[in-house]
């Protein structure tokens, strides 16, 4: 009878936590993109609400954003490149905000290409996130995503970005990820255009 209970007790804490973590994908991750404000900015969380592993950026990983200019111009364009490498990784997903030290919204994303997409999340914050297509890594050790970053109009002081990453082990739970998480600055240009 003892064994019994502890059976129906694992049992029913097993069911507890297949509820507890939100329905994600293949390969562990939300293939349609992750939900908006899990950037680690802001008091926001990152991909490590719903996926768990190891501490959020654990050695033998990581997660850059390549593109992030030291200081912007008003209304120019920049290419981003977030990218994260972690060997045995099988598919994964970030999610990329650029806010003034308000919180506001600064300048606009774009996706490049059908590998990311832009959504809106509350207060009008625009996240740049993977799609289906972009959370495959095809057998490499690392994924990477564009996006474009229009810098506001005017130079209305610094902009801080923030980007999350999960690099998933493909086993279809959200045990066993890996999450990284970083924060860019960038200045306003006082150079004319």
């Amino acid at each position: 009878m003892k064994n019994g209970s502890v059976t129906i007790v694992a049992g029913a804490l097993g069911a507890v936590l297949v509820l507890a973590v939100p329905s994600a994908g293949r390969g562990g991750v939300y293939p349609n993109g992750p939900p908006p404000a899990h950037t680690g900015g802001f008091g926001e969380p990152t991909c490590a609400q719903c996926h768990f592993g190891a501490p959020v950026n654990a050695p033998g990983g990581r997660l850059t954003v390549a593109g992030v200019p030291e200081a912007y111009r008003p209304g120019e364009r920049y290419r981003l490149t977030v990218r994260v490498v972690k060997p045995e990784l099988a598919a994964g997903g970030f999610q990329l905000a650029a806010r003034f030290a308000d919180g506001a919204q600064a300048g606009s994303l774009r996706a490049v290409d059908g590998r990311a997409q832009v959504v809106a999340g509350g207060g009008g914050v625009q996240y740049a996130g993977h799609t289906e297509e972009g959370a495959a890594s095809g057998g490499e050790a690392r994924l990477a995503w564009e996006v474009e970053w229009t810098a506001p109009g005017t130079a209305a002081g610094p902009v801080r970005f923030h980007a999350s990453a999960n690099a998933a082990n493909g086993d279809g739970s959200a045990l066993g990820d890996f999450v990284y998480a970083l924060e860019h600055a960038s200045r306003a240009s006082a150079a004319p255009r």
